[in-house]
């Protein structure tokens, strides 16, 4: 009987010392997770890919030697120039590229991969990976088929590189057949439109890919009309000097239009914009950045 009573009092003892003491504190919760760290500002691009990248057929004179020999510039040069040489730009264009697509696209690729880069911009790098004559292993393309399983070997170089990447896609350069380009050279229209289809899809399942709308661009470079990028406007007379008389390439005034259409994609990126390059958008300030020309001056060639 004593031994049952002496149970229940220690019982009772042991619910009173556990029980917390009236006007405590109650438990903290726990601490919330931390904010994500905001993504570094990207300063180390690479730009791949074919001629307009390497500013084929580009050159001008500076203000302070105008009788000079013509300096060649590129769209990594370009856009290195418009952040104020801030951001370093590895220059990867190459006009060879048309001549051996998959080997030279797996050489860029290797070095853009070392190179380690922020951001890649791939403009015009899938545009030999369906127009031209040379395939898959060198083979020469002779059907559509050919064409768009040498797409294929462009997509899988690409999706090697870490980090955001601009794809340009496929534009209509069909006009520039008979000039700097082979009529057999030109992808028919219904395959440049499955081509750009199969880019979209593939862009679609992978976060870091922004498609580029190259084709649109060149459409309104090429046009002849006014046309606008964001807020900067040319005139009629302004875009039809933006391609040269190739019908393929950009001019000066036409990579300069390039980077203001890459930072206006850039601006309305969700991820990208807070952290995008400073670069200058305005034509004349950017121009005369680069060569010294005055609104007014005309030093283009």
């Amino acid at each position: 009987m004593k031994i049952g009573i002496l149970l229940r009092v220690a019982f009772f003892a042991s619910m009173l010392v556990s029980a917390p003491a009236i006007g405590t504190e109650p438990p903290q919760a726990p601490a919330s997770a931390p904010e994500p760290p905001i993504a570094n500002p990207i300063d180390r691009i690479a730009a791949i890919g074919a001629s307009a990248s390497a500013g084929f057929g580009v050159f001008f004179r500076t203000a302070d030697d105008p009788e000079g020999t013509p300096r060649g510039i590129s769209l990594a040069k370009l856009y290195r120039a418009a952040s104020g040489d801030s951001t370093v730009v590895i220059d990867l264009g190459t006009a060879a590229f048309f001549s051996n697509p998959s080997g030279i696209g797996t050489r860029v690729v290797d070095r853009t991969i070392r190179a380690k880069p922020d951001l890649t911009f791939a403009i015009d790098y899938l545009f030999w990976f369906t127009y031209g004559t040379i395939g898959v292993e060198s083979r020469r393309i002779r059907t559509d088929e050919d064409r768009m399983a040498l797409l294929e070997v462009g997509l899988a170089q690409l999706d090697r590189i870490e980090g955001p990447v601009l794809v340009g896609d496929i534009p209509d350069m069909s006009s520039a057949a008979g000039r700097v380009m082979m009529k057999s050279q030109v992808a028919p229209e219904d395959v440049r439109l499955r081509a750009n289809q199969r880019i979209r899809e593939w862009a679609s399942t992978r976060p870091n890919v922004r498609v580029f709308p190259l084709a649109d661009l060149i459409e309104r470079l090429r046009s002849g009309k006014a046309f606008k990028i964001g807020t900067h406007a040319w005139t009629a007379a302004e875009a039809a000097t933006l391609i040269l008389g190739d019908r393929l390439h950009p001019s000066l005034d036409g990579l300069i239009a390039l980077v203001i259409a890459i930072d206006d994609l850039l601006a309305n990126d969700p991820e990208l914009a807070g952290v995008r390059p400073d670069v200058e958008t305005d034509r004349a300030r950017l121009k005369h950045r680069l060569t010294g020309a005055t609104p007014e001056a005309d030093l283009d060639d």
